[in-house]
């Protein structure tokens, strides 16, 4: 019933983390390529108070927390600094982090506060898996990556329909040494591929990530009957951010939410919203 990432053959999300000056620097040429990022702002340093972070948020991209000091040990507090921050900065909520040197500890401090905790162990996340959404895999290119490794990664999510999340922390030439520090031109050109391919969803972390826990709540959901009617009904995980949608296909009868019809979209699908918490089939 509900198409796998959106009805794409697969997902990408590229995530930058520590507020890195040479994401700052190149912000403009990020931006260019028209697709979502999402910034994981390490709160203490000055460089997550750079202007360029509202713009971030008005082009579309996503802001999350990757902690005030970036320690490896946290009781939660340091995690909510910094969505301290991102609140009162940006009048926003974060609804994912990124763990500090991917650090177990912060598997639990994300369960209770997010939807999604970035990890950095390479992995596909599939549909309906068991990829644990408080350590989700994370690919981190080499120092100097090539345009060819980056697409590689991409090439394996698309051909195995899976979502595929990039871990970068900066570009070569920045003033505060990102780690693993990458060509700006070779990661431009790879993304420029990876939306060529025409197939491919890139999104931000937030909204693959809903797409993808949502799916796993509804798939989960036996149906109950009243008369020749059918109805599932779902609640949905702590953090979840509000207006998500699914995407949905059914061989026939009419879907409802809330007693309302829901419209056939023409690209061959119905967009069922999360929020409603039910959805009813009738012949």
């Amino acid at each position: 019933m509900v198409l796998n990432w959106a009805g794409f053959q697969g997902a990408v999300s590229y995530t930058f983390d520590d507020s890195n000056s040479s994401q700052i620097a190149n912000y403009d040429a990020l931006n260019a390529l028209d697709v979502p990022f999402t910034f994981y702002l390490q709160t203490g340093k000055s460089e997550s108070s750079n202007p360029v972070w509202q713009r971030a948020l008005r082009d579309g991209h996503e802001i999350g927390n990757h902690t005030k000091s970036h320690s490896s040990n946290d009781n939660g507090a340091d995690t909510d600094a910094a969505t301290q921050f991102i609140k009162s900065t940006f009048g926003i909520t974060p609804y994912t982090m990124a763990a500090p040197n991917g650090s177990s500890v912060y598997a639990n401090i994300a369960r209770t506060r997010f939807l999604i905790n970035r990890g950095v162990a390479n992995n596909l996340i599939g549909p309906n898996d068991s990829t644990d959404p408080f350590n989700l895999p994370s690919y981190i290119p080499p120092a100097n990556a090539s345009t060819s490794v980056m697409d590689q990664q991409v090439t394996s999510a698309r051909s195995g329909g899976r979502w595929r999340t990039f871990c970068i922390h900066g570009f070569t030439g920045g003033s505060d040494g990102a780690y693993q520090a990458i060509p700006l031109r070779a990661f431009l050109d790879h993304v420029q591929h990876t939306k060529d391919l025409g197939d491919v969803w890139i999104d931000s972390v937030v909204n693959v990530g809903a797409y993808w826990r949502g799916q796993k709540v509804l798939s989960s959901v036996t149906p109950t009957t009243s008369g020749s009617d059918r109805t599932w009904r779902w609640t949905l995980p702590a953090n979840f951010p509000p207006g998500k949608y699914l995407r949905v296909r059914v061989g026939g009868g009419t879907l409802k939410q809330n007693g309302v019809p829901l419209p056939w979209d023409t690209h061959g699908y119905y967009e069922v919203a999360l929020d409603a918490g039910s959805l009813t089939l009738s012949p």
